[in-house]
Order: structure tokens, then sequence, then C-alpha cells
């Protein structure tokens, strides 16, 4: 059984090694989106209807909003979390998955507007952490490629946050 479920994890990382970086970032975005999930989970498990959180903007601060949450935040927390963090586990050994869950772990505690969102943040990072290490060991350019996923996914939810609110 182990060696069934270990023959079809290399099958789906050899599928997203060769997914080209247009559907990559696809199928990225929606996997930030299916990170709300471990949230709600953890706040049914935790009994509290905690609000996710996140950045305390009003709809005045649009313009904030794209300058902090879809340029700033993903240059600089793909710099710092992904590019910085992976880069410097890896160059002192670490193995590449758990480079990858310290990335996500620290990109989630750098979230910490609930313990609910940390709990997505986690899962998001996961993401950003993946998609960083794929296109890395593809020779593609995974800063710009992480980043992107960060900022259209932080675009989306900003339009999305806007027409709701």
């Amino acid at each position: 059984m182990a060696e069934r479920l270990e023959f079809q994890a290399k099958k789906v990382g050899v599928w997203l090694y060769e997914l080209p970086t247009s559907k990559l970032i696809a199928l990225a975005l929606i996997c930030t989106y299916l990170a709300v999930l471990p949230s709600a989970i953890y706040s049914m498990l935790s009994n509290t209807v905690e609000p996710l959180g996140g950045p305390a903007w009003g709809r005045h601060d649009a313009l904030k909003m794209v300058l902090l949450g879809c340029i700033a935040a993903p240059l600089i927390e793909t710099a710092v979390i992904q590019w910085g963090c992976l880069r410097l586990l890896g160059r002192l050994g670490c193995d590449t998955r758990v480079a990858i869950c310290v990335s996500a772990l620290a990109f989630g505690l750098a979230h910490n507007y609930s313990g609910a969102y940390v709990v997505f943040g986690v899962a998001a990072g996961l993401v950003f952490a993946l998609v960083f290490d794929i296109e890395d060991a593809r020779n593609g350019r995974p800063f710009a490629v992480t980043c992107a996923v960060h900022a259209i996914r932080n675009g989306l939810t900003l339009v999305i946050s806007l027409l709701v609110r």
C-alpha cells in the first residue's frame, strides 16, 4: 500500500514539474482558494466563530490595498519567506520537504490576524513554497512566478472583497 502511494505521489510530482508555467499559475491560484478549507476545519474543531480576519482596510483604501497587498507584500514575502527561507535552508543541507514546510509555517505566522488566518496562511504558504520549488527545479523563474501567483491571488481577493462590501 505504501509503495503504491509513493508511486502515485511521484506521478503527481512529475505531472506538476512538466506543467507549463501558465497552467501551474492557474492551478496554484485555485489551490490558494482551497487553502481556506483547513481554516474552516480549524474553526469547527476549536468551537470558535472567529472571523478569518486580514488587514483592516476600508473600502476607501483601495489604492493602499493595491500598493501594499498586491505589489509590496507579494514582493517582500516572496523575497523573505520563499526565496530567502528556501535558499538558506537548502544551503544548510535541509531536506527540500522540510524547507517547504518551514517556509509555509513562516508564511502562516507572518499572517497572524487570527488563529484561523494563521492556519490559512500556512496552507497558502505551502502552495507558494511548492510553486517556488517547482519553478526552481526546472530552472524557471521561481521568484517571478511565485510573486505573480501571490499578487494575482491578492488582487482577485481585493476585487471580490470590494464587490461584496
